[in-house]
C-alpha cells in the first residue's frame, strides 16, 4: 500500500524534491557568503549599560554602569539607556562602527559627540531588519565609546555592533547582496513578459503573475543592506512590511485562476478580504502610530496568513486528488515551498520575540538566510511559468486538432463543390435546350412593350394636336357668320396644327427608330408653350433651369411629353386658362411641376395618356404624381439622371 501510494504521488514528490534542492542550494550559498562577516560582531561580555534620563542627554554618566551580560529588561520596556562598548585595537582604514537594531542613537567618545541619528527629525519609519547606522570613529581609536539608545517605546532586538573599515563594508555588501538586485531584475523582466501576455490573451492569470513578480521585485530590491549605500531612504524597506499582504492577494488570485471554480469557491471570497486588508495595511503603514501598526502586523496579519494558507492548501489538495495533472502538481509543490518559507519570514519579521525563542530551541534557524523568501517566491513563479507553458502546449495541441479538422472539412467541401459543378453543368445543358423558347418569349414581350410605348407617344402627340385643332374649329364655327375672315384664320391655324401633329408623329417614329443623340429639350418646350398660347389663348408662365448634358434623349422626350399631356388635359378636362410650369435640377434629379387653374382635380384612375406617361416615368426610375390644386390640378414628376453623360461613362469603362 505504501509503495503504491508513493508511485501515485511520485510526480509531486519529485517536483518538491527538485524545488527544495534548489532552495537549499541557494540558501547554502547565501550562508557561505555571509558567514565570515555575520559572525564577526563585537563580543558583549565586556559591555556595560546604564539608564538614561532622556534621548537628549548631553554626555554619558560618570557612574552607575551595570554588566550587560545580565540581559537587561530595557529591551522589553522601551527605556532609554546608555551602552558602553570597549573597542579593540584594529588597524583598519577609515574605522567605522556598524550598528544594527537601533531606532534612535547617539555615539560619544567621553564628552565628545561622534554621531547621531533620530528618525523623527527626518520623518522616517524603520524596518530594523534592513536599517543600519554607520558612525565614523576618530584615529587613533578611543579605548571605548558610549552609545545612547532610544527604542521609542517599543520592544526591539538587542543591538548588534561591529568595528570595521568603510571600504571593507562596501566590498562585502556588494559581494553579499548583489544577487538580490539580479533577482529583482529577473522579477521585473518576468512581470513585463506577463503583462505583455495579458494584453495579448486577456488571461487574468498573467495579470496576477505580473502582480506577484512586481511584489517580488520590490522586496528583493529593498530586502538587503546594500541599498542603503546608494539610497539611504528607510521608507523603502519599511514599506516592504506592508507590501507582503499584496503578494498574498496575488498568490491567492493565481490559485483562483489556475483551478476549476468548484475548488475555488472559498478562495474567490477570501481574496477580496485579503485585498481589503492589504489596502488597510498600506494606509496604516503611512498614517498609523508605529506601535499600533506593529500590533496590526503581529496579530491580524499572522492570523490572516495562517487562515489563508489553510484554505489554499485545502483547495490545492482537493484539485490534486481530483485530477493529478501538471497544473495541480506544480502548484502544490510550489505552494509547500513558498508557504513554508513565508511562515518563517512572517514569524521572524512580525513576531521577532517569539521567533527569538524558536531560534533558541532550533539553532539551525540562526543560519537561515533572512531574504530566502525572495528565492522561494522566484521558485514559485518558475512553477507558474511551467503551468503557463503547459497551457500553451494544450492550446498548441488543440490548434493542431483544429487544423486537422479544418483540412478534413476543406476536403469534404471540395468534393461537394465538385459534385455541385457537375450538377451545374447538367443544369447548363438543360438550360441551353430551353434558351430558344426563352428568347422567343422575351422577343414577344419586347414587341408588346414597344407597341405600348409607340401607342402612348402617338396618343400624346395626336391628343395635343387634336385638342388644339378642336379649340380652333369651335372658334371658327362661332365666327363664321360674324367674322368670316377671322374664322378663316382659325381654320388655317387648325390646318397648321394638323400638319404639325403629323410631323410630330413622324418625329416620334424617327426617334424610336434612330434614338437621336441630340434633342434640344429647352427649345422644344419653348416652342410648345408659344404654340399653346397662340392657338388656345391660354397663359403659361414658365421657369426652366439649365439642364444637365447627361440627360438622355428618352428622358428629354418623357419630360416634353409630360408637359404636352399636362397642358392638353388641363385644356380639355379642366377648362384651364392659366398654367405655371417649372423645371429644376439639384445635381441628381430633374424636378418637373405644372400647376393649372380651372376645375379642381378629383383623384381617380388614370386615363390612357396619364397611365402610359406614369409607366414611362417609372421605367426611367422616376415618380409621377397628380394632385388637386387650389383650384385646378398639380402635375409633379421627379426623374433621376447620371452625373455624367452615358457616353462618357461607357468610354471610361
Amino acid at each position: 500500500m505504501v509503495g503504491s501510494a508513493l508511485r501515485n504521488h511520485f510526480p509531486l514528490l519529485r517536483t518538491m524534491a527538485v524545488l527544495l534542492g534548489f532552495l537549499v542550494l541557494i540558501g547554502w550559498g547565501l550562508i557561505s557568503v555571509g558567514r565570515n562577516y555575520d559572525k564577526t560582531g563585537m563580543k558583549t561580555e565586556a559591555w556595560q549599560w546604564a539608564p538614561a534620563h532622556s534621548f537628549h542627554d548631553s554626555a554619558p554618566p560618570q557612574d552607575g554602569w551595570l554588566p550587560y551580560a545580565s540581559k537587561p529588561s530595557i529591551q522589553g520596556t522601551g527605556q532609554v539607556y546608555w551602552l558602553k562598548v570597549p573597542l579593540e585595537r584594529n588597524p583598519v582604514r577609515d574605522p567605522q562602527l556598524l550598528i544594527f537594531n537601533a531606532v534612535a542613537l547617539t555615539v560619544f567618545d567621553k564628552d565628545k559627540h561622534l554621531f547621531t541619528y533620530d528618525p523623527s527629525e527626518h520623518h522616517h519609519r524603520l524596518n530594523l531588519f534592513y536599517h543600519w547606522n554607520l558612525a565614523s570613529l576618530p584615529t587613533p581609536l578611543p579605548s571605548e565609546v558610549e552609545i545612547l539608545f532610544d527604542n521609542r517605546g517599543g520592544s526591539r532586538p538587542l543591538p548588534w555592533i561591529q568595528l570595521l573599515g568603510k571600504g571593507d563594508l562596501i566590498a562585502h555588501l556588494i559581494q553579499k547582496d548583489t544577487y538580490s538586485f539580479v533577482l529583482a531584475g529577473l522579477f521585473l523582466f518576468s512581470s513585463f513578459v506577463a503583462i505583455g501576455l495579458y494584453f495579448v490573451r486577456r488571461d487574468r492569470l498573467h495579470l496576477y503573475f505580473s502582480l506577484m513578480a512586481l511584489c517580488g521585485c520590490y522586496a528583493s530590491s529593498v530586502r538587503n543592506y546594500l541599498l542603503q549605500i546608494f539610497w539611504d531612504q528607510p521608507w523603502l524597506s519599511y514599506m516592504e512590511l506592508a507590501i507582503f499582504p499584496l503578494g498574498v492577494f496575488g498568490f491567492v488570485s493565481i490559485m483562483n485562476e489556475v483551478f476549476d471554480s468548484k475548488h475555488t469557491r472559498t478562495l474567490r471570497k477570501i481574496r477580496w478580504i485579503i485585498l481589503g486588508f492589504t489596502i488597510v495595511t498600506i494606509i496604516s503603514a503611512v498614517f498609523l502610530d508605529i506601535v499600533w501598526f506593529g500590533w496590526l502586523l503581529s496579530y491580524p496579519l499572522l492570523t490572516m496568513f495562517l487562515i489563508t494558507a489553510a484554505i489554499v492548501l485545502h483547495s490545492i489538495w482537493a484539485a490534486y486528488q481530483d485530477r493529478q495533472e501538471p497544473e495541480s502538481v506544480w502548484m502544490l509543490a510550489g505552494f509547500f515551498i513558498v508557504t513554508s518559507v513565508a511562515l518563517i519570514h512572517v514569524l521572524r519579521t512580525y513576531m521577532p520575540t517569539f521567533f527569538g525563542w524558536v531560534q533558541d530551541n532550533i539553532p539551525l534557524l540562526y543560519d537561515f538566510p533572512f531574504d530566502i523568501l525572495s528565492i522561494a517566491l522566484f521558485l514559485f513563479l518558475v512553477c507558474l511559468i511551467r503551468i503557463i507553458v503547459y497551457r500553451f502546449g494544450i492550446m498548441n495541441d488543440q490548434l493542431k486538432a483544429f487544423n486537422q479538422s479544418l483540412e478534413s472539412s476543406v476536403q469534404k467541401r471540395t468534393a461537394e463543390l465538385r459534385d455541385r459543378e457537375l450538377e451545374l453543368q447538367e443544369a447548363s445543358t438543360r438550360l441551353s435546350h430551353t434558351m430558344r423558347e426563352t428568347a422567343e418569349a422575351i422577343a414577344s414581350s419586347m414587341v408588346l412593350e414597344e407597341r405600348h410605348r409607340i401607342t402612348g407617344t402617338i396618343h400624346d402627340t395626336i391628343g395635343h394636336s387634336l385638342t388644339a385643332t378642336i379649340v380652333q374649329l369651335e372658334a371658327a364655327k362661332r365666327l363664321l357668320a360674324r367674322d368670316p375672315k377671322l374664322a378663316e384664320e382659325k381654320l388655317d391655324a387648325s390646318q397648321g396644327l394638323v400638319r404639325r401633329g403629323l410631323e410630330e408623329i413622324r418625329s416620334s417614329a424617327r426617334l424610336m427608330r434612330d434614338d437621336f443623340s441630340h434633342y434640344d429639350l429647352q427649345a422644344a418646350i419653348t416652342t410648345l408653350i408659344n404654340e399653346a398660347e397662340q392657338t388656345t389663348g391660354a397663359s403659361i408662365q414658365s421657369r426652366i433651369s439649365p439642364l444637365p448634358d447627361s440627360l438622355t434623349t428618352l428622358q428629354k422626350r418623357v419630360l416634353f411629353q409630360a408637359l404636352q399631356e399636362g397642358i392638353t388635359n388641363g385644356l380639355r378636362h379642366g377648362g384651364s386658362r392659366h398654367f405655371q410650369f417649372t423645371l429644376d435640377t439639384d445635381g441628381f434629379t430633374v424636378w418637373f411641376r405644372l400647376i393649372s387653374d380651372g376645375l379642381t382635380y378629383m383623384p381617380s384612375a388614370f386615363g390612357f395618356g396619364l397611365k402610359a406617361m406614369s409607366e414611362r416615368v417609372a421605367n426611367l426610375g422616376g415618380i409621377m404624381n397628380v394632385t388637386p390644386g387650389n383650384p385646378g390640378c398639380v402635375l409633379t414628376l421627379s426623374l433621376p439622371y447620371a452625373e455624367r453623360p452615358i457616353g462618357l461613362l461607357e468610354g471610361e469603362r
